[in-house]
């Protein structure tokens, strides 16, 4: 795995015990989302990472884009990752923050590929069923793929529903070929 992987799951995990022992995690969410709001912007971004740039710089820099925007101890967490020369891992850092707390919370992440964008009753008939298939409340990620043709593809954690025609096609053709 590596170091910026690492770096980024371990101040994530932190931050979440934090949160979770002090019974802050909304806030911690609420802040992390501010700070990568802000870390958004290619200027802020290529200063907090700019190596000649002293770390007091960059505090000052930070503490004037964000001010009262986000809680101290999630701003310190950002400049403790700073002044540890990890400014990079932050992104990866709020993703990890985000996995832990919807496994917290019991909600499971499923990535939706469809060849032709959802309507809003096409949506909630998938979502019912995502959460009975993944005995979990699930939050989807749509994401349209021509690709496929036609059809659908989810992917819950590690497992892949493939329905779309294209690998239908897929699986005719090796069939074809094989027989």
């Amino acid at each position: 795995m590596p170091r910026r992987e690492t770096a980024a799951r371990r101040y994530a995990e932190a931050a979440f015990e934090i949160g979770r022992e002090d019974g802050t995690l909304d806030r911690w969410e609420r802040d992390l989302a501010t700070l990568a709001v802000a870390m958004d912007n290619a200027e802020l971004r290529r200063a907090v990472e700019h190596p000649a740039l002293p770390y007091a710089a960059k505090e000052r820099l930070l503490r004037r884009v964000v001010g009262d925007a986000v809680g101290a101890e999630t701003l310190n967490l950002l400049l403790l990752m700073i002044r540890r020369g990890r400014p990079g891992a932050f992104d990866r850092m709020v993703e990890h923050f985000g996995e832990l707390l919807r496994r917290h919370r019991g909600v499971r992440r499923a990535e939706v590929r469809t060849a032709l964008p959802l309507d809003e009753q096409q949506r909630g008939a998938l979502a019912e069923r995502l959460t009975r298939l993944a005995e979990a409340r699930v939050e989807m990620n749509e994401v349209v793929d021509g690709s496929l043709i036609g059809g659908i593809a989810v992917r819950i954690g590690d497992v892949l529903y493939d329905a779309s025609v294209r690998n239908r096609l897929e699986r005719m053709r090796a069939r074809l070929t094989a027989g």
